[in-house]
């Protein structure tokens, strides 16, 4: 919302760029090329950090550059060339450690919700269009709706945020991820984990 580009969803960022290019918009293409690189980088310097885990807590280490770049961007000056690279690259590395993340059987992603979305749809179509009700189907349905609806809220937060404090509403993303951290290493250390949830 910040640099008019995405920091997690290249997809995106690629769409953007070649729109940019009917505007002729050079610093806006330039923030989405640094962008598309540095969450490559990141993304790739977590995927060397999870091919040499030997603990579950290998995603905590993946999360603390995120954690720190949102505690401390307001404080840097606001240069909108650091400040996508600091955020694409610590994203990059959050997008690995979630890869595979799923509710209860079901997969989805965390850092977008399209896909999501359409699995959302997909399961109440199923559930709707069926004779008998499976509580499965409906629970799959139940739990894509959860999650699409948590990251409408968290980005309808987040821009209102923006509203109110402006480069501090970042801090909302720390408040999240250090929920997320105590969550982690709470469910890891209760049910043995961290051995086996490489």
């Amino acid at each position: 919302m910040r640099f008019g580009t995405l920091v997690a969803t290249q997809t995106g960022n690629i769409v953007l760029l070649i729109s940019d290019f009917n505007n002729h918009g050079l610093e806006s293409s330039l923030l989405k090329c640094l962008s598309i690189l540095f969450f490559s980088i990141g993304f790739l310097t977590g995927v060397f950090v999870k091919d040499r885990a030997k603990t579950a807590f290998w995603r905590i280490h993946n999360i603390i550059p995120l954690l720190i770049v949102s505690g401390i961007l307001p404080f840097l000056p606001h240069i909108s060339y650091l400040w996508v690279m600091l955020l694409a690259f610590s994203t990059g590395l959050l997008m690995i450690t979630f890869t595979d993340s799923k509710i209860e059987s079901h997969p989805y992603t965390i850092l977008m919700t399209s896909g999501n979305y359409r699995k959302m749809l997909v399961s109440w179509y199923r559930l709707i269009g069926r004779q008998k009700q499976d509580p499965a189907m409906k629970r799959q349905a139940i739990n894509y709706s959860i999650t699409v609806v948590s990251f409408i809220t968290g980005a309808i937060i987040s821009a209102s945020l923006i509203h109110l404090v402006s480069d501090m509403a970042i801090w909302f993303v720390t408040l999240c991820l250090i929920l997320v951290i105590w969550h982690y290493i709470n469910v890891t250390i209760r049910y043995h984990l961290q051995e086996s949830n490489l």
